[in-house]
């Protein structure tokens, strides 16, 4: 299921001024722990730094065994 939300996610990050993207993956994955698990949302924590900063908020700190950045 990362597939698509890494695809979205890359889509409209080009559209989130910069400075605001930190506050939009935030937002984002607030709502995706509601429809993902944990291991679900430490693979969307190797997308970029945003994400994994998001996850970690939510998740507390991510096990670097399972975030594969070199996938994304």
């Amino acid at each position: 299921m990362e597939a698509p939300i890494k695809l979205i996610y890359y889509v409209l990050k080009q559209y989130i001024p910069v400075k605001d993207i930190q506050q939009a993956t935030d937002h984002l994955v607030d709502d995706l722990q509601e429809l993902f698990d944990e291991a679900e949302l430490t693979k969307i924590a190797g997308i970029d730094k945003y994400m994994k900063n998001s996850v970690t908020d939510i998740l507390g700190e991510v096990d670097e065994d399972f975030v594969d950045e070199d996938e994304y």
